[in-house]
């Protein structure tokens, strides 16, 4: 037999019908802002990597640059590893993202099965009553007021059967949507996926290439000299920046002994404590076993060591530079400066201020250290803790 629907179980009804759009609208809204980011840090990524192939490619067709070449073969991994990260991000959003639009496609097709019962229920009803059934109800009214009150009932039905079809049309077409952008993001996922194997393979090739062009650099006469000199030329760049810092910063303000690096002096705290393999003045380059003058240290690290800053101050320098890879310097004021080089990742920029013992950077074989104060270099283990 059909019943009437009280006002309530409608406005339940509607409530439902509502809330499931708003949900399905609200979904992507929460994670588009940092899928956005994800993608325009790996589009970002993808333009830094074509450029460092370029100058490879240029590096080759001029056969010099030793130490340009390793630098960015260098550059050319670091970015290659950030990319397969990046695209490891997106990627587990994607598929994140897949499983939301099956779950919502599997909701709309159950609140359309649901709708189309409903509607089935009622054509039974009317096929069982015929048209008999408005008239029936308002014959069987005892008072005009009875009448009058089932004929607005029988409006009411017939507005919530019209209302059900445009849910119903709705949520047809969700469902076509949820369902193109199910396709939409699977062919994305693929494209993800083979960009990735891809950057692998890269990533091999580029360490096989570097590894083949440390050997030649180590073995042979003439490309150990070109590398030499080609690190004087970078030590002295180096020198020229810090001077440049030097020129930029007011007189000293603090009395001697009174700076909190010098207050430290012999107390100060390690990047990372692990084992010197280059101390501070002539040495053989831990990497390119070249002779060279060292103006600071080289400290032996795991895989994956984070560095972290020896004092309070500012960063001034978060960014390649050539024969010391990625490097960040800080300002800790009055001519002094912490160098930390040869990073695989770096958590800070320039502007940066940071606290004592704070984490700036990650590296993942060995890390050289410079301490500078006005700007000259002097030996980081006189300052360091015992």
């Amino acid at each position: 037999m059909l019943t009437f629907w009280n006002y309530k179980s409608k406005f339940k009804y509607f409530l439902s019908f509502s809330l499931f759009f708003i949900s399905l609208s609200l979904l992507p809204i929460f994670a588009q802002d940092e899928v956005e980011t994800q993608k325009q840090e790996l589009e970002k990524t993808r333009e830094k990597l074509k450029e460092v192939q370029e100058r490879l490619k240029s590096l080759d067709e001029e056969e010099k640059g030793v130490l340009g070449r390793i630098d960015a073969f260098e550059q050319k991994i670091y970015l290659t590893r950030k990319l397969m990260k990046e695209l490891k991000n997106v990627t587990t959003n994607t598929e994140n993202e897949i499983a939301n639009i099956r779950v919502s496609i599997q909701n709309a097709e159950k609140k359309i099965q649901n709708r189309l019962d409903d509607l089935e229920s009622k054509l039974i009803s009317l096929y069982k009553y015929g048209r008999l059934f408005p008239l029936e109800v308002l014959l069987s009214a005892r008072s005009m007021p009875d009448v009058y009150k089932r004929t607005v009932y029988l409006r009411f039905i017939a507005q919530d059967d019209q209302t059900v079809m445009q849910e119903l049309a709705g949520l047809k077409e969700n469902l076509e949507q949820q369902k193109k952008k199910l396709n939409n993001q699977l062919e994305e996922l693929a494209r993800l996926r083979t960009e990735r194997e891809r950057e692998r393979n890269s990533l091999n090739s580029s360490l096989d290439l570097e590894t083949k062009l440390l050997k030649k650099v180590r073995t042979t006469r003439e490309e150990k000299r070109t590398m030499e000199l080609e690190l004087q030329e970078s030590s002295a760049k180096l020198e020229k920046l810090i001077a440049e810092l030097e020129k930029k910063r007011r007189e000293r303000k603090l009395t001697e002994g009174t700076h909190p690096l010098e207050i430290s002096k012999g107390n100060l705290p390690w990047p990372y404590q692990g084992k010197v393999t280059a101390i501070f003045g002539s040495q053989v380059h831990p990497k390119y076993k070249t002779r060279t003058r060292n103006t600071g240290i080289d400290i032996e690290c795991p895989k994956g060591t984070l560095v972290s800053a020896i004092g309070a101050g500012r960063v001034v320098y978060a960014d390649r530079f050539m024969g010391y890879g990625n490097l960040v310097i800080i300002d800790h004021g009055d001519g002094y400066y912490s160098l930390y080089s040869n990073l695989t990742e770096m958590f800070v920029g320039v502007g940066s201020n940071v606290e004592p013992g704070q984490r700036i950077a990650k590296v993942d074989e060995n890390l050289h250290f410079e301490l500078r104060k006005e700007g000259q270099p002097v030996d980081p283990l006189e300052w360091l803790s015992k």
